[in-house]
Protein backbone atom coordinates (compact mmCIF):
# COMPACT_ATOMS: atom_id res chain seq x y z
CA UNK A 1 0.00 0.00 0.00
CA UNK A 2 1.39 3.67 -1.10
CA UNK A 3 2.16 5.90 2.00
CA UNK A 4 0.22 9.13 1.66
CA UNK A 5 2.43 11.66 1.55
CA UNK A 6 0.91 14.93 2.91
CA UNK A 7 3.36 17.72 3.35
CA UNK A 8 6.71 19.11 2.06
CA UNK A 9 8.48 18.01 4.92
CA UNK A 10 6.95 14.37 4.40
CA UNK A 11 8.49 14.38 1.17
CA UNK A 12 12.17 15.73 1.95
CA UNK A 13 14.99 13.29 1.97
CA UNK A 14 12.84 10.13 0.67
CA UNK A 15 14.96 7.48 -0.87
CA UNK A 16 14.59 4.51 -2.84
CA UNK A 17 17.35 2.63 -4.73
CA UNK A 18 17.94 5.03 -7.53
CA UNK A 19 16.46 8.21 -6.55
CA UNK A 20 15.63 10.74 -3.58
CA UNK A 21 14.21 14.22 -3.24
CA UNK A 22 15.19 17.38 -1.84
CA UNK A 23 12.78 19.57 -1.09
CA UNK A 24 13.27 23.76 -0.69
CA UNK A 25 10.52 24.16 2.02
CA UNK A 26 10.92 28.03 1.85
CA UNK A 27 9.41 27.72 -1.70
CA UNK A 28 7.29 24.75 -1.45
CA UNK A 29 9.09 22.93 -4.25
CA UNK A 30 11.70 20.32 -4.92
CA UNK A 31 13.61 17.62 -6.94
CA UNK A 32 14.12 14.14 -7.58
CA UNK A 33 17.80 13.36 -8.02
CA UNK A 34 19.66 10.63 -8.00
CA UNK A 35 21.05 9.08 -4.52
CA UNK A 36 24.37 9.75 -6.54
CA UNK A 37 23.79 13.24 -6.37
CA UNK A 38 25.29 15.22 -3.26
CA UNK A 39 23.24 17.95 -1.01
CA UNK A 40 25.89 21.09 -1.04
CA UNK A 41 25.19 20.83 2.62
CA UNK A 42 22.45 18.57 5.10
CA UNK A 43 18.87 19.90 5.12
CA UNK A 44 19.79 21.97 1.97
CA UNK A 45 18.36 21.87 -2.02
CA UNK A 46 20.76 22.61 -3.52
CA UNK A 47 23.01 19.63 -4.91
CA UNK A 48 25.71 18.33 -6.95
CA UNK A 49 25.23 16.64 -10.37
CA UNK A 50 26.75 13.60 -10.49
CA UNK A 51 25.32 12.02 -13.26
CA UNK A 52 28.05 9.84 -15.81
CA UNK A 53 28.87 11.11 -19.55
CA UNK A 54 27.33 14.10 -21.11
CA UNK A 55 25.45 15.85 -18.37
CA UNK A 56 23.35 17.14 -21.14
CA UNK A 57 22.21 13.73 -22.82
CA UNK A 58 21.50 12.34 -18.79
CA UNK A 59 20.40 15.28 -16.67
CA UNK A 60 16.76 15.31 -18.10
CA UNK A 61 16.40 12.03 -17.64
CA UNK A 62 17.45 11.42 -13.71
CA UNK A 63 16.24 15.16 -12.36
CA UNK A 64 12.69 15.79 -11.98
CA UNK A 65 11.65 19.47 -10.19
CA UNK A 66 8.57 19.11 -8.17
CA UNK A 67 6.87 22.59 -8.38
CA UNK A 68 4.58 24.70 -6.14
CA UNK A 69 1.25 23.17 -7.51
CA UNK A 70 2.56 19.82 -6.36
CA UNK A 71 -0.52 19.29 -4.24
CA UNK A 72 -2.91 21.13 -5.58
CA UNK A 73 -5.94 21.10 -8.01
CA UNK A 74 -5.62 18.05 -10.48
CA UNK A 75 -1.84 18.11 -10.14
CA UNK A 76 -1.59 15.87 -7.41
CA UNK A 77 -2.86 12.70 -9.55
CA UNK A 78 0.19 13.36 -11.65
CA UNK A 79 2.77 14.46 -9.27
CA UNK A 80 1.87 10.83 -7.67
CA UNK A 81 2.32 8.91 -10.91
CA UNK A 82 5.87 11.10 -11.17
CA UNK A 83 7.02 9.55 -8.11
CA UNK A 84 6.03 6.06 -8.62
CA UNK A 85 7.86 6.61 -12.28
CA UNK A 86 10.86 7.09 -10.00
CA UNK A 87 10.20 3.96 -8.12
CA UNK A 88 8.78 5.55 -5.08
CA UNK A 89 5.61 3.66 -3.31
CA UNK A 90 3.95 7.47 -2.49
CA UNK A 91 0.50 8.91 -3.05
CA UNK A 92 0.67 12.57 -3.10
CA UNK A 93 -2.36 14.26 -0.64
CA UNK A 94 -4.64 16.51 -2.60
CA UNK A 95 -4.49 19.89 -0.52
CA UNK A 96 -7.71 21.03 -2.65
CA UNK A 97 -10.11 18.36 -1.60
CA UNK A 98 -13.07 19.16 0.76
CA UNK A 99 -13.07 17.98 4.48
CA UNK A 100 -15.94 16.75 6.26
CA UNK A 101 -16.58 19.18 8.76
CA UNK A 102 -18.93 17.09 11.48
Amino acid sequence: MSKLIKTWDELDGLKNDKYQIVVNKEFCCGWVIPITDERVEPGSDDFICNCEGDIFDTYYDNHEYLGTHTFYGTQYKYSTELLQKFGFDVEIDNWDKKEDHK
